[in-house]
């Protein structure tokens, strides 16, 4: 009876882990059924021994044990059917506990009136505190709580029974001890796994059929295991007796026979159960390998979700639809009817929710849910990354024909520059007719900056690195920009954070990022405004921050204004914060930017320090 039961816990405990590994509830659900279920075959295999259940050898491992079954059943308790972690500030005394417990029932396992002690000091509490919190959970769980009642019976029955009989321990003679014992760890031990296990397969989505046949092979496996096992280790001993020299080899091989049941089991399962106990499995593995066969559709989001619909249509029977309106899948949800199965999205953008309406809404259904969601969602980055490949490649042709063009016209364009400047300085023209030939100028130096810019965003970088003091190299940049923003009648307010180390870098290129970076801040802000300049130490490696109050970035502009070309000022060419970001990455470094509209924006330029700084 302990060996049957031993395994059907086991049995159990696998079938919640196996629907789903990651909630935590399923996770306690299993420590408390391993436990109890260790202990079950514990007592099996010492009764089959001739052992009685109520012997020290017997009752000492058990009672030892013990403590771990209640902090697993507190754990559980806490999180049934929200899947939530106890937490540390409760778990750590929790642990202390049940440890203090453990050493306390192994030295006192014989003492009657110390072991009644242990019960109401350890015991008892703990029974009230999981008490306290399935109630607490039945309140606040919405709608149907059969599911947590039935936990809340299971649990209390299990902890109330087991009080009572430890209670009396050293009350009843040892034969009627021995006797509620038996009955407390065979008949109260099952009741409450077959009341935890059907109200956790039905939160988990099991048809019963499915998960009586996937209990029952479980089981089957397990018995076998043990039965096989054992009549290995008598065999090793009945053939040392005649051969004493095999016994050790014998013994040895005898040890693998459970991993031989083990994968067995794992090769035989999903055949027998689609066979003859749950044939969903295999209809749902049969229509999925033959929905996601055609991989041309993979790339098309349409027609994957085409695709998907009728899968799951197939496999549930009922009306299956693609929300594409986030806001609209939650209403789903609670429509008459109607079940939302799984959320659609790629990267941080949910795209929608496949939802059914009627139908068998298993496990079986939501396994294939998510399967198809995936693959949708598979469809939408791979559209996405062509759409970004395609883009890259016209970016890359127009960046080359730019550069092309900027080539050719460098060399007119200076050599008009500098006719103008001899034309300007051989003639004799009032001076509104030489403003002319000021503007002429200005927008030739103009023009020769922006043919510039397209040249070095063209060509490969050539650092030419130097480790430098931080401060030093702020400070450069912070002169050469100064008088521009003073014509402006901006300040610039430099700030120097302590511990700064320093940096191996080209130092021309970082100063004529800083510059872009504060130019552009004078432009962004009013006439008369500060901008910031900081340095400091972010976690060993080096920030510089520029700080304006202007107008800031639209959030719809964030994701590209280090795209080439891309740009919101008329006379700019959308190459000043590209080239920056190049430059920066080519220091092993990284250029974040925090913005609000009407609030100003933050460039920060981070850097790794110098080795060994």
């Amino acid at each position: 009876m302990h060996l049957l039961i031993g395994s059907i816990g086991a049995a159990f405990a696998t079938l919640i882990l196996r629907a789903d590994p990651k909630r935590w509830d399923n996770r306690a659900f299993a420590l408390l059924g391993y436990l109890d279920a260790m202990m079950a075959l514990y007592r099996g295999v010492a009764a089959s021994s001739g052992a009685d259940i109520a012997d020290r050898v017997v009752m000492l491992p058990c009672a030892t044990a013990s403590p771990l079954l209640a902090w697993a059943s507190i754990e559980f308790a806490y999180s049934f059917p929200f899947s939530r972690r106890l937490p540390w500030r409760w778990r750590v005394p929790l642990v202390v506990a049940s440890v203090a417990a453990m050493l306390a029932m192994a030295a006192w396992i014989d003492q009657r009136d110390r072991m009644a002690i242990i019960n109401l000091g350890f015991f008892t509490p703990a029974m009230l505190v999981m008490i306290v919190l399935l109630i607490r959970n039945l309140r606040r769980v919405p709608g149907d709580r059969f599911g947590v009642r039935l936990v809340a019976l299971a649990l209390m029955l299990r902890w109330i029974t087991a009080n009572v009989v430890y209670g009396v321990y050293g009350s009843v003679d040892h034969d009627t001890w021995a006797l509620l014992l038996w009955l407390e760890s065979t008949i109260v031990v099952l009741l409450a796994f077959v009341l935890i296990g059907l109200a956790t397969i039905r939160s988990n989505l099991f048809t019963m059929r499915s998960a009586m046949g996937a209990l029952m092979l479980d089981t089957v496996f397990m018995l076998t295991g043990l039965l096989l096992t054992a009549a290995a280790i008598d065999g090793a001993m009945r053939a040392a007796d005649l051969w004493p020299r095999v016994e050790r080899p014998l013994l040895m091989t005898a040890a693998l026979v459970p991993l031989l049941v083990f994968m067995a089991a794992e090769r035989l399962r999903p055949r027998l159960l689609q066979a003859g106990f749950d044939p969903r499995a295999g209809l749902r593995r049969e229509i999925l390998e033959r929905a996601l066969r055609p991989a041309s559709e993979h790339g098309d989001p349409d027609k994957t979700i085409a695709m998907a619909i009728r899968a799951l249509r197939e496999i549930s029977g009922g009306d299956v639809e693609m929300v594409r309106d986030p806001d609209a899948a939650i209403t789903a949800q609670v429509r008459a009817g109607g079940f939302l199965v799984t959320p659609v999205g790629h990267g941080d953008k949910l795209c929608g929710s496949l939802v059914v309406h009627g139908g068998v809404l298993d496990r079986e259904t939501a396994h294939a849910a998510s399967v198809l969601a995936e693959q949708i969602c598979i469809a939408f980055e791979y559209r996405r990354l062509l759409g970004e490949l395609d883009e890259s490649r016209r970016l890359a042709a127009l960046g080359a024909f730019a550069a092309g063009i900027a080539h050719d016209i460098r060399t007119p364009l200076t050599s008009v520059q500098m006719n103008v400047q001899i034309l300007r300085g051989k003639v004799s023209l009032p001076p509104d007719d030489m403003e002319y030939f000021d503007i002429a100028l200005a927008e030739l130096r103009r023009l020769e900056g922006h043919v510039k810019e397209l040249l070095d965003y063209a060509k490969p970088l050539a650092l030419h690195k130097e480790t430098v003091a931080v401060r030093d190299l702020v400070d450069d940049a912070a002169r050469t920009i100064e008088p521009i923003l003073a014509e402006r009648g901006q300040v610039l307010r430099l700030h120097h954070g302590d511990g700064v180390p320093p940096v191996a870098v080209d130092r021309r290129r970082l100063e004529q990022v800083l510059w872009n970076l504060l130019d552009n801040a004078g432009k962004a802000s009013a006439d008369g405004t500060t901008i910031e300049l900081r340095t400091r130490d972010d976690a060993g490696r080096v920030a510089i921050d520029v700080v304006d109050t202007g107008g800031g970035i639209a959030p719809g502009d964030l994701d590209h204004i280090f795209e080439p070309f891309f740009t919101t000022r008329p006379d700019g060419t959308g190459l000043g914060l590209a080239l920056c970001q190049k430059v920066v990455r080519a220091h092993d470094g990284e250029v974040q930017v925090e913005s609000a509209v009407a609030a100003g924006s933050r460039f920060t330029v981070v850097l790794p320090a110098a080795s060994g700084a």
